[in-house]
């Protein structure tokens, strides 16, 4: 889950703990002539309590929602397109191997679609064919998770960075298989060896001249990407380019909705210490 759920669930927890601790308390009960007239106090003390029990249903129905979206990350392609998914496993992107994974699987969603995939350092090779079925992503999501916890199997042939080199072996394998209305996925950081720079210009102006769809996630950059050169011009080209280590507006509203909550609870706590709350019974 991401920080923002983590954040939610706290503060849910936190709300049910402070309602079912506090609700346990004995409250003294007493002996009332005109027992029937306090009834409308006992209904607005009820609503109270629904109304602060409610942000946990609120929570839970939040949690629901992501847990059903899987990754949190909006789909990255129309619905049963077919795509090439080109993914740098150079050194500047091994930090962000938990990302790559994450967005791989948000491509297996629909199992059936048809993707190749391509990954590159500073040579491109075919990892999986173009008509292969998405479901096929899931083996490569698992090996993006082990490097994620710090094995590396891409160090064989990371002696570089050639962005160039997988959008040409993608447009290779467009032509070779005759895919209709290609998409091309890039996921990579975005940092490129200096003297790779004309010939991705001329990539990336090629596939604009072939109508072949450049969609970007680009990865999170470290500090070794300070002197990269400018490859703004590559995502001016793409339809789209999505940033899964951007938290976004949606996550700021749940950290929001979570402190929230958070203060619901402590108004239930000082509701219950403050006023405390009686029974009555009728007097005999």
């Amino acid at each position: 889950m991401s920080p923002a759920a983590w954040a939610l669930a706290a503060a849910g927890g936190a709300t049910v703990a402070t309602l079912l601790l506090l609700r346990r308390r004995t409250p003294p009960v007493l002996a009332v002539a005109d027992a029937p007239s306090l009834h409308g106090s006992a209904r607005r003390s009820s609503t109270l309590w629904l109304a602060l029990a409610a942000p946990f249903v609120a929570v839970l129905a939040l949690l629901a929602v992501q847990a059903r979206g899987g990754t949190g990350l909006r789909p990255l392609l129309p619905s049963g397109s077919a795509a090439i998914v080109v993914v740098d496993v150079s050194s500047s992107t091994h930090a962000a191997a938990k990302s790559i994974a994450r967005v791989l699987q948000s491509l297996t969603n629909e199992p059936r679609r048809p993707v190749g995939l391509v990954v590159f350092s500073n040579a491109a090779y075919v990892a999986l064919p173009p008509s292969t079925p998405a479901d096929a992503l899931k083996g490569w999501v698992d090996r993006f998770a082990r490097n994620a916890a710090g094995t590396n199997p891409w160090g064989s042939f990371t002696g570089g960075t050639t962005i160039s080199s997988g959008l040409i072996l993608a447009q290779r394998l467009i032509r070779r298989d005759h895919v209709v209305k290609p998409h091309v996925v890039l996921i990579s950081d975005l940092v490129d060896t200096a003297s790779d720079v004309p010939r991705l210009q001329e990539v990336v102006a090629g596939y604009q001249r072939h109508a072949i769809d450049l969609r970007i996630v680009k990865l999170g950059r470290g500090s070794a990407s300070r002197n990269a050169p400018d490859l703004a011009f590559v995502e001016r080209a793409a339809s789209a380019t999505v940033e899964p280590d951007r938290t976004g507006g949606g996550d700021a509203r749940l950290v929001l909705l979570a402190a929230l909550i958070g203060i619901a609870a402590l108004v239930a706590a000082v509701h219950e210490l403050t006023f405390h709350p009686f029974a009555w019974r009728a007097a005999t």
